[in-house]
């Protein structure tokens, strides 16, 4: 197989399971004993196919005779088929030895053909393309070894079929190994209880089922491997059980004892917004701005090259909820799972040398467990900081990154006599570098919860806020300009708002005028106009 692109041919990168696939994989399971990855499955089926497309081909050429190869030796009289001469089949006449210091020894053959021409071929010739070329194919291009296939688009092939191994109602997969749910070993309840006890012990730690199994004293065969699988297979059934490890690995715990913000979805974080329609330029602009927020489509979108280590924005909502946007740039960083939708994973804190426990919620797109890091290096609204991968670890690092002074002045959240948020100028301490617009200094007070439950709603009338936030924000600006970074800053205070329908609200307000590079300004009306949130 010379390129890619013939490959394909043969194994399309939407390969499509049929039943004889499927029976197959189920015998071929059954006599390996023991689960195998998608990876291996995709191999088994791959050289099956290949295997029963090569035995077709060789009936297809049997049907046509004695082909011409030019490997064999012919005796004088014999009948040998042409199929590069429209299946013509010549007699031999005369075998004589060939001379060509070139090339080994061989003979050349006389064949006389049925219109009485005769012509000479190379015969006991070792090495010539004829001696493998597929005569029964249209092209003539011949099939591919199995281990080509996998070189050129094993990868592919394999996310395919891992998507159709998931709808399998027959195979059972965790940390990507399968197998046929019917071969499967009982588990008995009580074991089940004996484990949700071994985990209650360890108080929300996740154990390897090895482990689960020697502490509860489980009775094993001599196939350690698929009794640990069949064990899986009950504790997954079992809602009291969670698998929270990364690829590969697998990790038991309770449910209940997970923390809140992984079983449930944090406030700050949940959207009462529809996805607006936006216009092809407005989502090339927003994509430009690359605010990090989980929410915004184009931020979920992986590079073509995954950095190693990622500077990111916290935002008002995750500095609140101790969360990480799970965006695009920073995926490949964070652990995943194919099963699994939670995942426990340590995290380094490289400034102290300390780890820490921490949760990816792949369905939701965020990262939880950084509530008190956050709190205890001083970072706020607006912070940067700095992940990176750990090299052969599930592990993920981060730290703050060294500030240019300890004190700056920046905007900070103050509340009214009346409880309303307000916004000032103010100087105050920095621990890491922060983003200028994005940044609100504010502190961890009980008013933030109740302004928050008031006006993150559906029915909340999110123009007035819009308004309000906006006269705010622009009230100590002689121009009452204001970029939209710092909109979003201010409006994700009160209201999870994710650009694109902060950036449609924007447009239909006729209280606030566009200007030129996402700066924006109080219409006349609205630069009039006292506003009143409560309204």
């Amino acid at each position: 197989m010379k390129n890619k692109e013939e490959t394909k041919g043969f194994f399309p990168e939407d390969f499509q399971f049929n039943q004889a696939d499927y029976d197959y994989l189920y015998n071929y399971l059954l006599e390996k004993e023991v689960p195998l990855t998608s990876i291996e499955i995709t191999g088994a089926l791959i050289r099956e196919r290949i295997r029963l497309r090569k035995k077709e081909q060789e009936k297809k050429e049997k049907a046509l005779g004695n082909v011409y190869r030019p490997k064999n030796h012919y005796k004088v009289d014999e009948k040998v088929v042409f199929p590069f001469l429209a299946n013509k089949a010549g007699k031999v006449v005369s075998v004589r030895k060939g001379n060509n210091p070139e090339l080994p020894e061989f003979d050349v053959t006389e064949f006389e053909f049925p219109d009485g021409s005769t012509r000479f071929f190379a015969t006991n010739l070792s090495t010539h393309a004829l001696n493998t070329e597929i005569y029964s194919s249209k092209n003539g291009t011949p099939i591919p070894e199995a281990e080509e296939v996998l070189k050129q688009v094993g990868g592919k092939l394999a996310k395919s079929i891992h998507k159709q191994l998931m709808e399998s109602k027959e195979l059972f997969g965790l940390a990507d190994f399968w197998f046929p749910i019917a071969l499967l070993s009982e588990v008995n309840k009580g074991y089940l209880n004996l484990a949700e006890a071994v985990l209650e012990m360890d108080e929300g730690m996740p154990v390897g089922t090895r482990k689960i199994l020697e502490m509860i004293e489980y009775p094993t065969d001599s196939n350690e491997q698929l009794t640990e699988f069949s064990f899986n297979y009950a504790l997954h059934n079992d809602d009291r059980f969670d698998e929270v490890g990364p690829t590969g690995v697998v990790l038991w715990t309770l449910k209940q004892l997970e923390p809140e913000d992984v079983r449930k979805k944090p406030l700050t974080l949940r959207s009462y917004h529809p996805e607006p329609d936006l216009q092809e330029e407005i989502l090339e602009t927003l994509c430009l701005l690359k605010i990090p927020d989980e929410l915004e489509p184009c931020m979920l979108e992986t590079p073509e090259k995954s950095p190693s280590s990622y500077k990111i924005c916290v935002s008002y909502p995750h500095w609140k909820a101790g969360t990480l946007p799970l965006i695009g740039p920073i995926r490949s960083i964070f652990p995943t799972a194919m099963e699994t939708d939670k995942i426990i994973f340590d995290m380094i804190d490289t400034n102290k040398n300390e780890r820490f426990q921490a949760w990816v919620v792949l369905s939701e797109n965020y990262v939880s467990g950084l509530k008190n890091w956050y709190r205890e290096n001083g970072v706020i609204p607006g912070s940067y900081i700095l992940v990176s991968e750990v090299k052969n670890s599930s592990a993920v690092s981060i730290s703050l990154i060294p500030p240019r002074s300890s004190k700056e002045w920046v905007r900070t959240a103050l509340f009214s006599q009346k409880g309303n948020l307000e916004f000032d100028f103010r100087q105050q301490p920095i621990t890491t570098e922060f983003d200028e617009r994005m940044c609100i200094f504010v502190e961890n007070s009980p008013q933030l919860d109740l302004i928050w439950e008031k006006y993150n709603k559906p029915d909340v009338n999110f123009n007035r806020l819009l308004e309000y936030v906006f006269k705010e924000l622009s009230r100590n600006n002689a121009q009452q300009i204001v970029h939209f970074d710092e909109i979003y800053a201010g409006i994700n205070m009160l209201n999870r708002c994710p650009p694109g329908q902060l950036f449609t609200k924007l447009l239909e307000s006729d209280k606030i005028v566009p200007l030129e590079d996402l700066y924006f300004k109080a219409s006349p009306v609205g630069a009039q106009e006292e506003v009143n949130v409560e309204q």
